[in-house]
C-alpha cells in the first residue's frame, strides 16, 4: 500500500536514505562539512545559501521503483518528505547545523525519462511534473534579494510582529501545511499571501521593519533557449523561464549549456492563486540542480604531481617554446 501521508512519506524515505547501499548518510554529513567549509573559507556568516546533498534518481529508482515514479509525478510533495528526511539524519551527525535556519536540501539529478528533454517539449502534460530539460541560457538577471520572513517593530506599544511570504515560485504553494510536531494539517493550505508590505499593525501604528532580523533568500530568473542544433529545420528555438533560489543562484552565465532538472510549474496571475481572466498561464521551471555540459575548468582537479610539474614549467626559460609545441606541434619550427 503506498504511503500518503506526510509522516508516512517521511519515515519510508528515511528507511530508504539509511540503507547501505548507497551511503545516503556519509553523503549527507559530507554535504553539510563541504557547506561549513566554504562559509568559513568565503568569510561569510552563517546561513549563506543553504547546504545541500545530490542524490540521482536511478539510485532511488534502483531501491524503490514506485517510490521514484511517485516521486517524478508529484515532485513538491515527496521533496518536502525527502528534505525532512534528510534533515533528520543530519540532525542526528551534526546536531544543531541549522541554527542560523539553513536547513539541507536534496538536489536531484537524472535521468528523469529516457532522455533529456527540450524547451520545446515542455507541455501541458508536463506541469506539476519533475521535468530534465537541456538547453543555452541566453538571459540572465541580476541576483536579487527576496524576502521569506520581515520582522517589524511598533516602537508606540514596543512590540514584534512577524510576517511570512509565499509567491507562486514558492515550492511549497498548494501543499497542507505542517505543524510544530510535523504533522499535516488537512484544512490549512499553503496559499499566495498578498504582496502589500506591511506598514502598520492592525491598531493602525507605525512599524518599523527589523532587516537585519528579517530572512531574505536569494533570488535570480534565466532563460534557457533550445539549443540550435536540437531545433528542427526552419524554425526558431523556443526557449522556458527558469527560477533559481538559495545556492543555485550564480551558477549560469549567457552562452553556457546545461542541464536542468526541476518541476514545471504554470504561475497563478492574481493574488489569491485562481485562475487568470484569460486562462493563460505563464509557464516556468522550478530549479533543483544544474548541470554544466562540458567541460568546465573551473571545477579541474589537480593532483600533486600535476601542481608540482607546472611550477617546474614555470621556471624554465624555454617555457614558450614548449608551449609552442604542446599547441601548435605541426607548425612549431617554421618561418614565417
Amino acid at each position: 500500500m503506498a504511503a500518503n501521508s506526510y509522516s508516512e512519506l517521511q519515515a519510508r524515505y528515511e528507511d530508504l536514505l539509511r540503507g547501505e547501499r548507497y551511503d545516503f548518510e556519509d553523503r549527507i554529513t559530507t554535504s553539510l562539512d563541504d557547506y561549513f567549509q566554504k562559509t568559513r573559507n568565503s568569510k561569510t556568516k552563517m546561513g549563506w545559501g543553504c547546504p545541500r546533498v545530490r542524490i540521482s534518481m536511478s539510485e532511488i529508482r534502483s531501491l524503490d521503483p514506485e517510490l521514484s515514479n511517485r516521486l517524478r509525478r508529484d515532485p513538491l510533495r515527496h521533496l518536502r518528505a525527502l528534505e525532512a528526511a534528510c534533515h533528520a539524519i543530519a540532525s542526528e551527525n551534526r546536531a544543531g547545523y541549522d541554527k542560523e535556519n539553513s536547513k539541507l536540501k536534496v538536489a536531484l539529478n537524472g535521468p528523469i525519462g529516457a532522455t533529456a528533454s527540450s524547451p520545446r517539449g515542455l507541455t501541458s502534460s508536463s506541469l506539476r511534473h519533475l521535468v530534465c530539460v537541456e538547453g543555452v541560457a541566453t538571459k540572465v538577471s541580476s541576483i536579487k534579494p527576496k524576502v521569506v520572513k520581515s520582522i517589524h517593530f511598533v516602537p508606540a506599544t514596543k512590540q514584534h510582529h512577524s510576517r511570512e511570504y509565499v509567491d507562486a515560485t514558492d515550492p511549497q504553494l498548494g501543499l497542507q501545511a505542517i505543524d510544530a510536531a510535523g504533522r499535516e494539517l488537512p484544512d490549512r493550505i499553503i496559499n499566495i499571501t498578498p504582496s502589500v508590505y506591511p506598514t502598520k499593525d492592525n491598531d493602525g501604528n507605525f512599524m518599523e521593519t527589523e532587516f537585519g532580523l528579517s530572512t531574505f533568500k536569494d533570488h535570480q530568473t534565466i532563460t534557457l533557449q533550445e539549443m540550435p542544433e536540437k531545433a528542427p529545420m526552419g524554425q526558431l528555438p523556443r526557449s522556458v523561464d527558469l527560477v533559481l533560489d538559495h545556492d543555485l543562484v550564480d551558477r549560469i552565465k549567457p552562452g553556457d549549456r546545461v542541464r536542468i532538472v526541476g518541476v514545471y510549474r504554470a504561475l497563478a496571475t492574481s493574488s489569491n492563486g485562481q485562475a487568470s481572466t484569460s486562462g493563460v498561464f505563464k509557464t516556468v521551471v522550478l530549479v533543483n540542480d544544474i548541470q554544466t555540459l562540458g567541460r568546465d575548468i573551473s571545477h579541474m582537479n589537480f593532483s600533486s604531481n600535476d601542481i608540482s610539474v607546472i611550477r617546474s614549467l614555470a621556471e624554465r626559460k624555454d617555457i614558450l617554446n614548449i608551449l609552442g609545441r604542446s599547441f601548435a606541434p605541426s607548425i612549431h619550427g617554421h618561418s614565417y
